[in-house]
Protein backbone atom coordinates (compact mmCIF):
# COMPACT_ATOMS: atom_id res chain seq x y z
CA UNK A 1 0.00 0.00 0.00
CA UNK A 2 1.44 3.24 -1.00
CA UNK A 3 2.02 5.89 1.69
CA UNK A 4 0.61 8.71 -0.99
CA UNK A 5 -3.43 9.10 -2.03
CA UNK A 6 -2.32 10.74 -5.41
CA UNK A 7 1.31 10.71 -7.51
CA UNK A 8 2.00 12.37 -10.56
CA UNK A 9 5.33 11.06 -12.13
CA UNK A 10 6.52 13.20 -14.85
CA UNK A 11 3.81 14.86 -16.65
CA UNK A 12 3.95 16.95 -19.70
CA UNK A 13 0.84 18.93 -21.14
CA UNK A 14 2.13 20.90 -24.62
CA UNK A 15 -0.76 23.56 -26.58
CA UNK A 16 0.57 24.54 -29.22
CA UNK A 17 4.09 26.72 -29.42
CA UNK A 18 3.47 26.24 -25.39
CA UNK A 19 5.13 23.71 -22.86
CA UNK A 20 2.59 24.25 -20.00
CA UNK A 21 3.68 21.24 -18.18
CA UNK A 22 7.28 19.97 -18.80
CA UNK A 23 7.68 16.32 -16.48
CA UNK A 24 6.51 17.87 -13.48
CA UNK A 25 6.15 15.43 -10.50
CA UNK A 26 3.74 15.91 -6.97
CA UNK A 27 3.34 13.28 -4.57
CA UNK A 28 0.30 13.93 -1.68
CA UNK A 29 -0.60 12.25 1.14
CA UNK A 30 -3.74 11.17 3.19
CA UNK A 31 -4.62 14.13 5.53
CA UNK A 32 -2.03 16.33 4.29
CA UNK A 33 -2.55 19.67 3.05
CA UNK A 34 0.21 20.43 0.72
CA UNK A 35 0.69 23.87 -0.73
CA UNK A 36 1.99 24.23 -4.24
CA UNK A 37 3.24 27.84 -5.03
CA UNK A 38 5.09 29.26 -8.16
CA UNK A 39 5.01 32.35 -10.43
CA UNK A 40 1.80 32.96 -12.33
CA UNK A 41 2.64 30.97 -15.44
CA UNK A 42 4.60 28.27 -13.79
CA UNK A 43 2.05 25.71 -14.93
CA UNK A 44 -0.54 25.37 -11.93
CA UNK A 45 -3.37 25.79 -13.61
CA UNK A 46 -3.02 23.11 -16.35
CA UNK A 47 -1.72 20.90 -13.47
CA UNK A 48 -5.18 21.41 -11.81
CA UNK A 49 -6.44 20.60 -15.39
CA UNK A 50 -4.77 17.42 -15.52
CA UNK A 51 -5.85 16.05 -12.51
CA UNK A 52 -9.29 16.89 -12.64
CA UNK A 53 -9.29 15.24 -16.13
CA UNK A 54 -10.05 18.84 -18.07
CA UNK A 55 -6.92 18.36 -20.13
CA UNK A 56 -4.95 14.43 -20.47
CA UNK A 57 -1.26 14.54 -20.40
CA UNK A 58 1.23 13.99 -23.26
CA UNK A 59 3.46 12.17 -20.92
CA UNK A 60 3.46 10.21 -17.64
CA UNK A 61 1.65 8.88 -15.27
CA UNK A 62 -1.00 9.55 -12.72
CA UNK A 63 -1.36 6.90 -9.58
CA UNK A 64 -4.39 7.26 -7.61
CA UNK A 65 -4.13 5.10 -4.29
CA UNK A 66 -1.13 3.05 -5.84
CA UNK A 67 -3.31 2.57 -8.84
CA UNK A 68 -1.94 3.61 -12.25
CA UNK A 69 -5.20 6.02 -13.89
CA UNK A 70 -6.50 7.36 -16.80
CA UNK A 71 -8.44 10.38 -15.50
CA UNK A 72 -10.64 10.86 -18.97
CA UNK A 73 -12.57 13.53 -18.18
CA UNK A 74 -14.22 15.60 -15.38
CA UNK A 75 -17.08 13.25 -14.31
CA UNK A 76 -14.06 10.65 -14.33
CA UNK A 77 -12.56 12.83 -11.81
CA UNK A 78 -15.57 12.96 -9.84
CA UNK A 79 -15.91 9.69 -9.67
CA UNK A 80 -12.40 8.66 -8.28
CA UNK A 81 -13.20 11.60 -5.53
CA UNK A 82 -10.94 14.30 -6.69
CA UNK A 83 -12.76 17.86 -6.55
CA UNK A 84 -11.52 21.34 -7.39
CA UNK A 85 -12.43 24.46 -5.71
CA UNK A 86 -11.91 27.56 -7.36
CA UNK A 87 -10.59 31.43 -6.51
CA UNK A 88 -13.79 32.40 -8.96
CA UNK A 89 -15.77 29.03 -8.35
CA UNK A 90 -18.21 27.68 -11.45
CA UNK A 91 -21.35 28.94 -9.86
CA UNK A 92 -24.83 29.76 -10.83
CA UNK A 93 -26.36 33.20 -8.85
CA UNK A 94 -30.16 32.13 -10.01
CA UNK A 95 -29.82 28.60 -8.38
CA UNK A 96 -30.12 28.18 -4.95
CA UNK A 97 -27.50 26.64 -2.83
CA UNK A 98 -28.67 23.13 -2.56
CA UNK A 99 -29.31 23.15 -6.20
CA UNK A 100 -25.53 24.22 -6.76
CA UNK A 101 -24.18 21.82 -4.63
CA UNK A 102 -25.73 18.70 -5.94
CA UNK A 103 -25.62 19.87 -9.55
CA UNK A 104 -24.96 17.04 -11.74
CA UNK A 105 -25.58 14.52 -8.99
CA UNK A 106 -28.68 15.18 -8.31
CA UNK A 107 -30.61 12.63 -6.41
CA UNK A 108 -33.56 10.75 -8.27
CA UNK A 109 -36.07 8.29 -7.65
CA UNK A 110 -35.35 5.14 -9.02
CA UNK A 111 -38.44 3.77 -10.79
CA UNK A 112 -40.02 7.79 -11.11
CA UNK A 113 -37.00 9.96 -11.95
CA UNK A 114 -38.17 12.64 -10.18
CA UNK A 115 -35.99 14.77 -8.13
CA UNK A 116 -35.78 14.52 -4.58
CA UNK A 117 -35.62 18.15 -3.13
CA UNK A 118 -36.26 17.56 0.62
CA UNK A 119 -33.91 14.69 1.04
CA UNK A 120 -31.11 16.91 -0.58
CA UNK A 121 -32.34 19.73 0.72
CA UNK A 122 -31.81 17.91 3.89
CA UNK A 123 -28.65 16.91 2.87
CA UNK A 124 -27.67 20.06 2.03
CA UNK A 125 -28.28 21.39 5.45
CA UNK A 126 -26.26 19.01 7.21
CA UNK A 127 -23.06 19.76 5.28
CA UNK A 128 -23.70 23.41 5.67
CA UNK A 129 -24.38 22.69 9.50
CA UNK A 130 -20.95 20.62 9.37
CA UNK A 131 -19.10 23.36 7.79
CA UNK A 132 -20.64 26.05 10.02
CA UNK A 133 -22.27 27.78 7.31
CA UNK A 134 -25.18 30.77 8.51
CA UNK A 135 -27.35 30.29 5.76
CA UNK A 136 -29.81 28.10 4.55
CA UNK A 137 -30.00 25.63 1.62
CA UNK A 138 -32.91 27.30 -0.62
CA UNK A 139 -30.80 30.69 -0.49
CA UNK A 140 -29.74 31.89 -4.21
CA UNK A 141 -26.30 31.70 -4.30
CA UNK A 142 -25.94 35.27 -6.35
CA UNK A 143 -26.93 36.07 -2.59
CA UNK A 144 -23.87 35.59 -0.98
CA UNK A 145 -20.46 36.79 -0.60
CA UNK A 146 -17.58 35.42 -1.64
CA UNK A 147 -16.64 33.19 1.65
CA UNK A 148 -20.31 31.90 1.65
CA UNK A 149 -19.91 30.65 -1.69
CA UNK A 150 -16.47 28.87 -1.43
CA UNK A 151 -18.46 27.13 1.76
CA UNK A 152 -21.01 26.05 -1.05
CA UNK A 153 -18.20 24.96 -3.20
CA UNK A 154 -16.41 22.95 -0.79
CA UNK A 155 -20.12 21.26 0.32
CA UNK A 156 -20.64 20.34 -3.42
CA UNK A 157 -17.27 18.40 -2.95
CA UNK A 158 -18.44 16.75 0.28
CA UNK A 159 -21.64 15.93 -0.90
CA UNK A 160 -20.05 13.97 -3.87
CA UNK A 161 -17.66 11.94 -1.54
CA UNK A 162 -14.26 13.97 -2.67
CA UNK A 163 -11.30 12.56 -0.89
CA UNK A 164 -8.38 14.77 -2.14
CA UNK A 165 -9.75 18.32 -2.84
CA UNK A 166 -7.34 21.31 -4.75
CA UNK A 167 -7.94 24.46 -3.50
CA UNK A 168 -7.11 27.40 -6.06
CA UNK A 169 -6.34 30.43 -4.95
CA UNK A 170 -9.30 30.19 -1.88
CA UNK A 171 -8.07 33.17 0.47
CA UNK A 172 -7.46 35.53 -2.48
CA UNK A 173 -10.92 37.10 -2.48
CA UNK A 174 -11.11 37.05 1.46
CA UNK A 175 -11.02 39.51 4.49
CA UNK A 176 -8.49 37.98 7.55
CA UNK A 177 -11.97 36.92 9.20
CA UNK A 178 -12.87 35.20 6.40
CA UNK A 179 -9.56 33.51 6.04
CA UNK A 180 -9.32 32.50 9.31
CA UNK A 181 -12.59 30.74 8.69
CA UNK A 182 -11.66 29.08 5.92
CA UNK A 183 -8.32 27.79 7.68
CA UNK A 184 -10.35 26.29 10.36
CA UNK A 185 -12.68 24.24 7.48
CA UNK A 186 -9.66 23.12 5.71
CA UNK A 187 -7.96 21.54 8.88
CA UNK A 188 -11.43 20.05 10.11
CA UNK A 189 -11.08 18.33 6.33
CA UNK A 190 -7.47 17.33 6.64
CA UNK A 191 -8.34 16.02 10.23
CA UNK A 192 -11.24 14.15 8.74
CA UNK A 193 -8.88 12.06 6.27
CA UNK A 194 -9.44 14.58 3.03
CA UNK A 195 -5.83 15.08 1.24
CA UNK A 196 -5.59 18.88 -0.09
CA UNK A 197 -3.49 20.37 -2.41
CA UNK A 198 -3.58 24.36 -1.61
CA UNK A 199 -2.57 26.74 -4.07
CA UNK A 200 -1.71 30.32 -2.96
CA UNK A 201 0.53 33.01 -3.40
CA UNK A 202 0.29 34.08 0.01
CA UNK A 203 3.46 32.88 2.15
CA UNK A 204 0.85 32.95 5.76
CA UNK A 205 -1.43 30.43 3.73
CA UNK A 206 1.15 28.07 3.29
CA UNK A 207 2.80 28.94 6.95
CA UNK A 208 -0.66 28.35 8.61
CA UNK A 209 -2.01 25.04 6.83
CA UNK A 210 1.09 23.41 5.15
CA UNK A 211 3.08 20.52 5.85
CA UNK A 212 4.96 20.09 3.15
CA UNK A 213 5.35 22.70 -0.05
CA UNK A 214 5.83 22.03 -3.55
CA UNK A 215 7.25 25.09 -5.99
CA UNK A 216 6.98 25.34 -9.86
CA UNK A 217 8.46 27.21 -12.19
CA UNK A 218 8.45 27.99 -15.62
CA UNK A 219 6.08 24.69 -16.48
CA UNK A 220 9.37 22.78 -15.02
CA UNK A 221 9.00 20.98 -11.08
CA UNK A 222 11.54 22.77 -8.91
CA UNK A 223 11.29 20.74 -5.77
CA UNK A 224 9.38 20.00 -2.55
CA UNK A 225 10.18 20.66 1.44
CA UNK A 226 8.42 20.26 4.84
CA UNK A 227 7.38 23.63 5.62
CA UNK A 228 9.13 24.25 8.09
CA UNK A 229 12.45 23.50 7.02
CA UNK A 230 12.64 25.95 4.25
CA UNK A 231 13.30 29.38 4.35
CA UNK A 232 11.48 32.54 2.93
CA UNK A 233 14.53 33.51 1.02
CA UNK A 234 14.94 30.11 -0.25
CA UNK A 235 11.14 29.23 -1.21
CA UNK A 236 11.27 32.83 -3.01
CA UNK A 237 14.41 31.67 -4.85
CA UNK A 238 12.55 28.45 -5.67
CA UNK A 239 10.02 30.03 -7.22
CA UNK A 240 11.27 33.38 -9.55
CA UNK A 241 14.51 31.44 -10.06
CA UNK A 242 16.76 34.23 -8.83
CA UNK A 243 17.64 35.26 -5.33
CA UNK A 244 15.44 38.74 -4.82
CA UNK A 245 17.82 39.93 -1.71
CA UNK A 246 15.85 43.48 -1.53
CA UNK A 247 12.12 42.54 -2.44
CA UNK A 248 11.23 46.17 -1.52
CA UNK A 249 13.32 48.45 -3.84
CA UNK A 250 12.53 51.29 -1.57
CA UNK A 251 14.60 54.74 -3.59
CA UNK A 252 15.78 56.91 -1.28
CA UNK A 253 13.90 60.31 -2.78
CA UNK A 254 14.04 64.07 -1.52
CA UNK A 255 10.24 65.10 -1.00
CA UNK A 256 8.94 68.10 -2.53
CA UNK A 257 6.49 70.17 -1.68
CA UNK A 258 2.63 69.39 -0.65
CA UNK A 259 0.91 68.02 -3.31
CA UNK A 260 -3.12 67.16 -1.82
CA UNK A 261 -4.06 67.81 1.56
CA UNK A 262 -7.01 66.20 2.96
CA UNK A 263 -8.41 68.49 5.50
CA UNK A 264 -11.74 67.19 8.20
CA UNK A 265 -13.05 64.51 5.48
CA UNK A 266 -16.46 62.40 6.55
CA UNK A 267 -18.74 60.20 5.06
CA UNK A 268 -21.76 59.57 7.57
CA UNK A 269 -21.54 55.49 7.60
CA UNK A 270 -17.63 54.97 6.50
CA UNK A 271 -15.37 57.45 7.49
CA UNK A 272 -15.39 60.67 9.99
CA UNK A 273 -12.62 63.42 9.98
CA UNK A 274 -9.85 62.39 7.61
CA UNK A 275 -6.79 64.93 7.53
CA UNK A 276 -3.48 64.00 6.31
CA UNK A 277 -1.03 65.15 3.19
CA UNK A 278 1.15 63.53 0.08
CA UNK A 279 3.98 65.20 -0.96
CA UNK A 280 5.74 65.34 -4.03
CA UNK A 281 7.81 62.10 -4.43
CA UNK A 282 5.90 60.61 -1.33
CA UNK A 283 4.62 57.13 -1.10
CA UNK A 284 2.03 57.67 1.81
CA UNK A 285 1.11 53.84 3.14
CA UNK A 286 -2.29 54.03 3.81
CA UNK A 287 -4.09 50.61 6.16
CA UNK A 288 -6.34 49.12 8.94
CA UNK A 289 -8.12 46.36 9.42
CA UNK A 290 -10.88 44.93 7.17
CA UNK A 291 -13.88 47.50 7.41
CA UNK A 292 -11.86 50.72 8.43
CA UNK A 293 -13.17 52.74 5.18
CA UNK A 294 -9.70 53.03 3.33
CA UNK A 295 -10.82 52.06 0.20
CA UNK A 296 -13.95 54.49 0.44
CA UNK A 297 -11.64 57.19 1.23
CA UNK A 298 -9.92 56.73 -1.85
CA UNK A 299 -12.99 56.61 -3.73
CA UNK A 300 -14.07 59.85 -2.30
CA UNK A 301 -11.31 61.93 -2.99
CA UNK A 302 -11.28 59.97 -6.15
CA UNK A 303 -14.88 61.67 -6.71
CA UNK A 304 -16.59 57.89 -7.27
CA UNK A 305 -18.62 59.20 -3.77
CA UNK A 306 -18.72 62.27 -2.13
CA UNK A 307 -18.22 63.53 1.33
CA UNK A 308 -20.66 65.36 3.61
CA UNK A 309 -18.06 67.67 4.68
CA UNK A 310 -14.27 68.27 4.50
CA UNK A 311 -11.71 69.83 1.40
CA UNK A 312 -9.56 68.78 -1.13
CA UNK A 313 -6.44 71.16 -1.56
CA UNK A 314 -4.57 70.77 -4.65
CA UNK A 315 -0.91 72.52 -4.39
CA UNK A 316 -2.39 74.32 -1.39
CA UNK A 317 -5.95 75.70 -3.42
CA UNK A 318 -9.44 74.05 -2.37
CA UNK A 319 -10.72 71.96 -5.51
CA UNK A 320 -14.27 70.63 -5.80
CA UNK A 321 -13.91 66.67 -6.99
CA UNK A 322 -17.10 65.73 -7.60
CA UNK A 323 -16.74 62.94 -10.17
CA UNK A 324 -13.80 60.82 -11.25
CA UNK A 325 -13.92 62.67 -14.74
CA UNK A 326 -12.99 65.88 -12.31
CA UNK A 327 -10.05 64.12 -10.51
CA UNK A 328 -8.69 63.00 -13.53
CA UNK A 329 -8.78 66.98 -14.75
CA UNK A 330 -7.15 67.69 -11.64
CA UNK A 331 -4.34 65.17 -12.29
CA UNK A 332 -5.35 62.55 -9.53
CA UNK A 333 -5.58 58.63 -10.90
CA UNK A 334 -6.87 55.76 -9.18
CA UNK A 335 -6.14 51.86 -9.29
CA UNK A 336 -9.11 50.11 -7.83
CA UNK A 337 -8.70 47.01 -6.23
CA UNK A 338 -10.92 44.90 -8.75
CA UNK A 339 -8.64 45.32 -11.59
CA UNK A 340 -10.41 42.79 -13.63
CA UNK A 341 -14.33 44.50 -13.36
CA UNK A 342 -13.24 47.84 -12.85
CA UNK A 343 -9.65 49.00 -13.88
CA UNK A 344 -9.61 46.47 -17.43
CA UNK A 345 -11.95 45.69 -20.20
CA UNK A 346 -11.09 42.42 -20.70
CA UNK A 347 -12.21 41.99 -23.71
CA UNK A 348 -10.19 44.37 -25.80
CA UNK A 349 -6.41 44.03 -26.34
CA UNK A 350 -3.62 45.81 -24.45
CA UNK A 351 -2.77 48.77 -26.16
CA UNK A 352 -6.44 49.84 -26.50
CA UNK A 353 -6.82 49.89 -22.38
CA UNK A 354 -4.18 51.59 -21.93
CA UNK A 355 -4.76 54.57 -24.15
CA UNK A 356 -8.68 54.18 -23.14
CA UNK A 357 -8.36 57.56 -21.27
CA UNK A 358 -7.06 60.06 -23.71
CA UNK A 359 -8.38 58.89 -27.11
CA UNK A 360 -8.56 62.69 -27.38
CA UNK A 361 -4.94 62.65 -28.08
CA UNK A 362 -5.18 60.65 -31.19
CA UNK A 363 -7.96 62.23 -32.64
CA UNK A 364 -8.04 63.92 -36.08
CA UNK A 365 -10.54 65.27 -38.70
CA UNK A 366 -10.76 61.60 -40.78
CA UNK A 367 -10.89 59.59 -37.73
CA UNK A 368 -8.18 58.28 -35.28
CA UNK A 369 -4.85 58.47 -35.32
CA UNK A 370 -4.34 54.81 -34.98
CA UNK A 371 -0.91 54.54 -35.48
CA UNK A 372 0.39 57.00 -33.31
CA UNK A 373 -2.05 55.34 -30.95
CA UNK A 374 -0.48 52.29 -31.61
CA UNK A 375 3.28 53.34 -30.97
CA UNK A 376 2.75 55.20 -27.49
CA UNK A 377 0.64 51.97 -26.00
CA UNK A 378 3.57 50.23 -26.89
CA UNK A 379 5.97 52.74 -25.12
CA UNK A 380 4.17 52.56 -22.06
CA UNK A 381 3.48 48.88 -21.92
CA UNK A 382 7.00 48.28 -22.29
CA UNK A 383 7.77 51.09 -19.59
CA UNK A 384 6.09 49.27 -17.06
CA UNK A 385 7.25 45.66 -18.83
CA UNK A 386 4.37 44.12 -19.53
CA UNK A 387 4.70 40.70 -20.61
CA UNK A 388 2.61 39.99 -23.93
CA UNK A 389 3.20 38.67 -27.29
CA UNK A 390 2.20 42.27 -28.72
CA UNK A 391 -0.27 45.12 -27.68
CA UNK A 392 -2.76 43.57 -29.06
CA UNK A 393 -2.84 40.31 -26.60
CA UNK A 394 -6.30 40.75 -25.43
CA UNK A 395 -6.78 41.68 -21.41
CA UNK A 396 -8.30 38.42 -20.19
CA UNK A 397 -5.57 36.37 -21.13
CA UNK A 398 -3.19 38.03 -19.21
CA UNK A 399 -1.47 36.98 -15.78
CA UNK A 400 -2.82 39.24 -12.66
CA UNK A 401 0.40 41.02 -12.27
CA UNK A 402 0.48 41.89 -15.97
CA UNK A 403 -3.26 42.96 -16.01
CA UNK A 404 -2.16 44.90 -12.76
CA UNK A 405 0.62 46.53 -15.14
CA UNK A 406 -1.38 47.60 -17.80
CA UNK A 407 -4.17 48.78 -15.59
CA UNK A 408 -0.69 51.42 -14.41
CA UNK A 409 0.35 52.08 -17.54
CA UNK A 410 -3.44 53.12 -18.59
CA UNK A 411 -3.24 55.94 -15.25
CA UNK A 412 0.18 57.00 -17.07
CA UNK A 413 -1.24 57.49 -20.26
CA UNK A 414 -3.45 60.27 -18.57
CA UNK A 415 -1.12 63.68 -17.21
CA UNK A 416 -1.17 62.66 -12.94
CA UNK A 417 0.40 64.26 -10.38
CA UNK A 418 -1.39 61.60 -7.80
CA UNK A 419 -1.68 58.07 -8.16
CA UNK A 420 -3.86 56.40 -5.55
CA UNK A 421 -3.21 52.53 -5.53
CA UNK A 422 -5.50 50.32 -3.99
CA UNK A 423 -4.01 46.84 -2.97
CA UNK A 424 -1.51 47.05 -5.90
CA UNK A 425 -0.14 43.91 -5.45
CA UNK A 426 -3.56 41.98 -4.40
CA UNK A 427 -3.60 38.22 -5.88
CA UNK A 428 -0.38 38.60 -7.93
CA UNK A 429 2.72 36.28 -7.50
CA UNK A 430 6.36 37.35 -5.47
CA UNK A 431 7.70 37.56 -8.79
CA UNK A 432 5.04 39.98 -10.47
CA UNK A 433 5.14 41.75 -6.60
CA UNK A 434 8.98 42.86 -6.79
CA UNK A 435 8.09 44.57 -10.47
CA UNK A 436 5.39 46.32 -9.43
CA UNK A 437 7.37 47.82 -6.26
CA UNK A 438 10.11 48.55 -8.97
CA UNK A 439 7.78 50.91 -10.89
CA UNK A 440 5.78 52.06 -7.88
CA UNK A 441 9.45 52.96 -6.40
CA UNK A 442 10.43 54.54 -9.88
CA UNK A 443 7.34 56.96 -9.86
CA UNK A 444 7.45 58.54 -6.96
CA UNK A 445 11.51 59.24 -7.82
CA UNK A 446 10.02 60.59 -11.00
CA UNK A 447 8.02 63.47 -8.45
CA UNK A 448 4.34 61.45 -8.76
CA UNK A 449 2.50 62.03 -5.23
CA UNK A 450 1.38 57.95 -4.26
CA UNK A 451 -1.48 57.01 -1.98
CA UNK A 452 -0.89 52.96 -1.67
CA UNK A 453 -3.72 51.09 0.30
CA UNK A 454 -2.17 47.47 1.39
CA UNK A 455 -3.24 45.38 3.51
CA UNK A 456 0.14 43.79 3.76
CA UNK A 457 2.30 44.56 6.64
CA UNK A 458 5.83 44.02 4.69
CA UNK A 459 4.29 46.11 2.28
CA UNK A 460 3.60 48.82 4.01
CA UNK A 461 6.47 49.22 5.66
CA UNK A 462 9.34 48.45 3.22
CA UNK A 463 7.08 51.07 0.50
CA UNK A 464 5.45 53.71 2.58
CA UNK A 465 7.52 56.89 3.62
CA UNK A 466 4.69 57.46 6.45
CA UNK A 467 1.80 54.80 6.88
CA UNK A 468 -1.36 56.26 7.78
CA UNK A 469 -3.36 54.07 10.13
CA UNK A 470 -6.94 53.65 9.92
CA UNK A 471 -9.78 52.45 12.67
CA UNK A 472 -13.35 52.24 12.33
CA UNK A 473 -13.62 55.20 9.75
CA UNK A 474 -11.25 57.16 11.68
CA UNK A 475 -7.13 58.01 11.63
CA UNK A 476 -5.35 55.94 14.82
CA UNK A 477 -2.27 57.06 13.65
CA UNK A 478 0.43 58.35 11.44
CA UNK A 479 3.75 56.79 11.55
CA UNK A 480 7.16 57.51 9.95
CA UNK A 481 9.19 54.84 8.02
CA UNK A 482 12.11 54.98 10.40
CA UNK A 483 9.81 54.21 13.66
CA UNK A 484 7.14 51.42 11.46
CA UNK A 485 6.85 48.07 13.02
CA UNK A 486 4.06 46.21 12.14
CA UNK A 487 3.53 45.48 16.31
CA UNK A 488 2.77 49.77 15.85
CA UNK A 489 0.56 49.64 13.07
CA UNK A 490 -1.50 46.65 14.58
CA UNK A 491 -1.29 48.19 17.91
CA UNK A 492 -2.53 51.09 15.80
CA UNK A 493 -5.32 49.25 13.82
CA UNK A 494 -6.70 48.36 16.98
CA UNK A 495 -6.52 50.97 19.56
CA UNK A 496 -8.11 53.87 19.95
CA UNK A 497 -7.87 56.53 17.25
CA UNK A 498 -5.59 59.50 18.20
CA UNK A 499 -2.16 58.87 18.49
CA UNK A 500 -0.02 60.41 15.80
CA UNK A 501 4.31 59.89 15.40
Amino acid sequence: MSEYVLELNGITKTFPGVRALDKVNFKLKAGEIHALMGENGAGKSTFIKVITGVHAPDEGEIILNGKVVDIKNPNNAQAMGIAAIYQHGNVYPDLTVTENIFLGHEKIEKWTKRILWNEMHEDAKKLLDELGASFEPKTKMGALSVAQQQLVEIAKALSSNAKIIIMDEPTAALSRRESEELYRITEKLRDDGAAIIFISHRFEDMYRLASRVTVFRDSNYIGTWKVDEITNQNLIMAMVGREISQLFPKKQVELGEEVLRVEGFSKAGYFADISFAVHKGEIVGLTGLVGAGRSELCQTIFGIMKPDSGSLLLNGKEIKVNSPVDAMNYGIGYLPEDRQRQGLVLSWGIGENITLPILEKFSKSSGLDVKKERAYAKLLAEKVDVKANSIFTLASQLSGGNQQKVVVAKMLAADLKIIILDEPTKGVDVGAKAAMYEIMSDLASQGYAIIMISSEMPEMIGMSDRIVVMRNGRISRIINREDATQEKILEAAMSTAGKKS
